[in-house]
This record gives C-alpha cells, structure tokens and sequence, in this order.
C-alpha cells in the first residue's frame, strides 16, 4: 500500500472520530496561521480622545479583520463604528461613517452565510446620503451577495448602476472579477477570457494581491472548463501556494473546491480526496466552520460518485453538527449584539442627562434675563394650541395604527381559517376514500366469499359422495382465488409492474417537469431494498409523497435530498431527508396534516422519526425502522 493511501485512511479514520475524540486536537498542515491585528492600533484606539480619531483607528482595524477573514471581529467592528460615528457633530463624517459601519457588517454576515441580513445592511447603507465611492462598494457588495445567492439578473443590475468605477482601480477591478463570475456561470467562457486577460495585463493589478489572485482563480476554472485539465491542475497549486503564503484563507478553500471538483469531473477520486482532505483539516485548524461546511458538501458529491453512501451519510452527520455550531455562534453573536446595544443606550441616557441639565442652567438663566412678562405669556398662548393640536394628531396616528394592526390580525386569522378547512376537507375526502374501499371489500366478503362457504357447509353436511367432494374442492379453490383477487386489489397496480426504487424516481421526474425544485435520491443498495416487501414499500412511497410535498407547499428550498439505506449486513432501514429552504421551530407547534400522516406510518413499523431544522437553515428529517422481513433471501 502507497505513502498516500496509508495517509487517506488514517485522515478519515481520524475524521469521522472527532465528536468522540478531545476537544484539543487539532489538525496542522499548514504552520501560516491568520495574522492578527497590530497591537499599536488596539493601543491607538484606547488613547484615542476625540471620535474622529476612534473612528480612523476602528476603520483600520476592520479592514484588517476584512482581509483576514475574522467575520466575528468585522461584525462586532462595524457595529462599533456605527455607534461612535452618532457622537460626530459633522453630518457629513457621520453619514460617511455610518455607511462603512454597515458596509462591514454586511460583509461580516455575508461571510458567515447570513446572506438576506447582508442584503439588508448594504441596503440600510445605500439609503444613506453620503460619499459616492462608498456607496459604490456598498452596491458591489451587494451584487456580489445576489450572485452567492445564484440571483444572476440582480447581480447584473447592481453592477451596471455603479457609476465611474474606473476612478479607484480596486473598485474597478472589483467589478471586473465579478463580471468574469457571472460569464462563467452563463458559460461565455470567450468573454470570461477577455476580462481575465484585461485584468492581468493591467500594469496595477500587482497593487491589489487578493483581487489578482481571485482573477487568476477564475483563469484557472476557465481552463479546466474548456477542457485543458492538465495546465488547469497546475494553476490551482500555483493559486493555493500563493493563497496560503499571503494567508488569503478564503481564496484557498476557492481554488481547492474548484479543484476538488476538477478532479470529480475527470474521476480521479483519490487525488480530488486528497486535496479536499488536506483543505478540511486546514479549515478545522483555522476554526473556521463555514469553511468547513463547504468542504463537506463536496466531500459528499465525490462520495456519492463513487457509491461509498455510508461515508457520504458519516458527512452529512458532521455537516450537521457544523451546522449546529454555526447557529450557535450565530446566537451568541446576537446576545452580544444586544448587549452592545444595551451599553449604547446607557451611554445615550447618560448624555440625554447632561443635556438636559444643560439646558436647564440656560433656561434659568434666560429666565433671569427675562424682563418682559407679555412676551413670555404671548408665546405661550401661541405654543399651547400648537401643542394641542400635535397631541391630537398622535392620537389620531396611534388609533390608526392599532386599527391598521387589528385589521392585519383578522387577515392572519382568515388565512389560518382557510388553510385549516383545506386540510380537513382532504381529510374528509380521505376518510371517504377509505369507507368506501372498506365497503366495497365488505360487498366482495359477504357477497362471493361468503356465499361460497355457505355453499360448501350445505354440501358438506348433505354427505361425502366423491362427486360432491369434487365440487366442494372446486368451490374452495374459487374461494381462494377470489381471495388473493381482493388481497392484490389492496395493492397498488404500480408496485406490481416495476421495481420500488424506479418508481419512486419516476414520481420525482414528474416533479421536477412542474416544479422549480432540484430533487437528488439515493437508494442504497437498490437491490436490497427493492426487495422490501411490498407494503413496506407503499408506506415508504408515501412517506417520500408527503415530504416533497411539505417542501413545495411550505420550505421555499431550492434544493431537496433523499436518501434509502439499508446496509448489508443489518436488517434495519434508514430514510434521509435534507432541504435547503427556510427551516421552522422544532418546539414550536409545526405538526400538520402531512407530519402527522408520516408519524403514523413510521409507527405502524414501530420506527422512530427524528427531525433537526431551525429558522433560515433548512430541515433534516431521520427515519429509522427496525429489522425488516425480507420477501426473498
């Protein structure tokens, strides 16, 4: 066995042990760790006394944490320069500002995956009036984080409002990177070309090291999608070493994963898993778990390409918990968030205080200059009608909003009255279903079956004559017949005329023909269980019905993936859901109609369900069944 492949089973042996393992461990391929911001600055910012200064000091320190890829350091950074940049007597320095606090925390949120509070930021930012440049990134960020979200139409839109860009080469060749992104994905690889080259040749672009080297990333994927996957190889390690050397951590894992995915294409699995191993342990090294994530979905299609599905499954578990991580982070990134904003508004109660006692002394002391009595009474006359009349008319506005509010109220309700009567009137239209199926096999048990047992018993009790005998076999033997007949009925005409799993692709061919929806199954291995018995396999149809439907009616996914596993040498079953939509409350009270009927089928096999989903990160729903009885062995 070869140096490399004792290295790929010890790294995934490791791998697929780390929620067991010591917190401690660490994996260290690579000795560069992200640097750090100067000390000087934090002790700058410290000693800094007047706002402007604070401010000049926090925008150094966030565009640090921007290059470096501290999202945590950039969001709380962002903010800070949001809050100091209201102590500026200077509306124009404030608004100036303000806008690059929110231009970093967009940033912050896009990187850690938040990408529509992204687009609200860069939006909260581009409403402000104030520099135009500013603005311009703030537009740029925001195609940018349209074109993550693979929204092709605003990416265009927002780069073609940005005016002038020529103006600051950085910005320029900003948007020129991510026009060469969009061309790729619409496969004009002769226009994707043509930029590149612009780019390159340009005699600055060496200024802006983390701009050339995603340009020299996109040169490279242009290559191996035109079929040059040598010279297309070569130029990713060239990108990856220049990445690492300067410590860009996010263009690494770029040039990987389009690596790794090079190597998918052209199935040399061992060096597309070597290169994406490397890369994970980087990014655990790093802590950087959206990283990491990344990593893992395409760890998972090149499992999945070589039909190692228990791997692929051992993935989607460790995907999970990462997952699980990052809301994490996510949670304690908003208690911090509150925090800050609690500290904030002490500080504003605090000069609210000074103000006002400021404002008093100036009162008294216009009071004690005061000499004319009429002039004062004469102002007031005039001041309180006006004033009257402001209260009024707040009245006025809080009566129309609590009647705007009951009325969006009664609107909730008409809707939840609605949905409730579709529901029970499936439910009507299903339990007539079934009573009348219960007649009719009812009719077909008294009227043939019944008739012909009590055929049988008169014959029987008439005498043994052979010739009697023989009709009373005959008798039994329609009697079975007409048994098996019902028992058959009883099963759906398509489970008879093919196997389980091509009608359960079948189905979910029809689908994607009406929806909008990309829908992956898997059943491994498909002999085994296309061998289920065949009730087994209704309730299993069934299951699969009811959550692509769940996902079309309610998640807003784009993407949806099952899987059927029943290892070789276990007897138990396993169903695997996952969807990219927009997730639910799992403490909430979610279970309708459809979760229900699932419930209870899963019951029936005395199986379990298990289902892990929150706001804004999709939905994973595990079923276990316990040992099944094979039809044949």
């Amino acid at each position: 066995m070869s140096f490399k492949k004792i290295f790929f089973w010890l790294f995934f042996g490791i791998l697929f042990q780390l929620h067991a393992q010591d917190e401690d461990i660490n994996f260290r391929s690579f000795s560069n760790l992200p640097s750090g911001v100067p000390i000087k600055y934090y002790n700058h910012l410290k000693t800094a006394k007047n706002p402007l200064n604070r401010l000049f000091y926090l925008d150094t320190i966030s565009q640090i944490f921007k290059i470096s890829g501290s999202v945590d350091s950039l969001l709380v950074y962002g903010q800070k320069i949001q809050q100091e940049s209201k102590l500026l007597n200077n509306s124009s320095l404030q608004n100036k500002f303000e806008q690059l606090g929110l231009y970093y925390e967009a940033i912050g949120k896009r990187d850690i995956g938040l990408l529509d509070e992204a687009i609200a930021s860069f939006i909260k930012g581009m409403e402000i009036s104030g520099e135009a440049e500013i603005n311009a990134f703030l537009k740029l960020g925001l195609a940018e984080t349209y074109f993550l979200k693979r929204d092709r139409d605003k990416t265009v839109l927002y780069l073609n409002q940005i005016k002038n860009p020529s103006q600051n080469l950085k910005l320029a060749f900003s948007i020129d990177a991510l026009k060469i992104d969009v061309a790729i994905l619409d496969k004009d690889f002769d226009e994707a070309q043509k930029l590149v080259l612009e780019v390159l040749q340009h005699k600055k672009i060496n200024n802006f090291l983390a701009l050339q080297l995603r340009v020299e990333i996109a040169n490279a994927q242009i290559t191996s999608l035109t079929g040059n996957q040598e010279k297309a190889i070569q130029m990713f390690q060239q990108t990856k070493q220049k990445a690492l050397e300067f410590s860009l951590y996010d263009l690494y894992i770029k040039s990987v994963l389009a690596e790794g995915s090079l190597y998918i294409r052209m199935e040399d699995y061992q060096m597309a898993e070597f290169a994406l191993s490397t890369a994970y342990a980087n990014t655990i090294n790093w802590n950087r778990l959206e990283l990491q994530r990344d990593i893992i979905n395409l760890l998972v299609v090149l499992y999945k390409a070589r039909d190692n599905y228990k791997n692929a499954y051992s993935l989607m578990t460790q995907k999970e918990s990462i997952t699980r991580s990052i809301a994490k982070k996510q949670n304690q990134r908003l208690v911090r968030d509150i925090e800050l904003k609690y500290e904030t508004l002490k500080k504003e109660q605090e000069i609210n205080k000074l103000q006002k006692e400021q404002l008093k002394k100036e009162a008294e002391i216009d009071h004690q200059r005061t000499t004319k009595n009429a002039f004062l009474i004469g102002f007031l006359v005039i001041l309180i009608p006006i004033i009257l009349l402001l209260i009024v008319y707040y009245q006025k506005l809080q009566t129309q909003s609590l009647l705007n509010k009951k009325q969006e109220d009664l609107n909730k309700k008409e809707v939840q009255a609605l949905l409730q009567k579709q529901e029970l009137d499936l439910t009507k239209t299903s339990i007539k279903a079934q009573n009348e199926e219960r007649n009719r096999i009812a009719r077909e048990l008294h009227d043939s079956i019944g008739g012909n047992l009590a055929a049988i018993k008169l014959q029987m009790n008439n005498g043994n004559s052979s010739s009697k005998e023989l009709t009373i076999i005959g008798q039994l033997d329609a009697t079975y017949q007409q048994v098996r007949e019902i028992s058959h009925s009883l099963i759906p005409k398509e489970f008879e005329e093919q196997a389980f799993s091509s009608l359960i692709k079948s189905y979910l061919d029809k689908l994607r023909g009406t929806e909008s929806l990309d829908i992956e199954f898997s059943a491994y291995p498909e002999a085994r269980i296309n061998k289920v018995p065949e009730k087994m396999q209704v309730t299993l149809f069934n299951i699969c019905k009811e959550l692509v439907t769940n996902a079309i009616k309610h998640s807003e996914a784009s993407l949806v993936s099952i899987q059927i596993i029943m290892p070789e040498e276990e007897y138990s079953l396993s169903l695997l859901y996952d969807d990219d939509g927009v997730g639910f409350n799992t403490e909430g009270n979610f279970k309708g109609i459809g979760f229900r009927n699932i419930t209870q089928r899963v019951q029936e096999y005395n199986g379990t369900i298990a289902i892990d989903s929150a706001k804004n990160r999709g939905t994973v729903i595990s079923i276990e069944f316990p040992k099944i009885k094979f039809t044949e062995e």
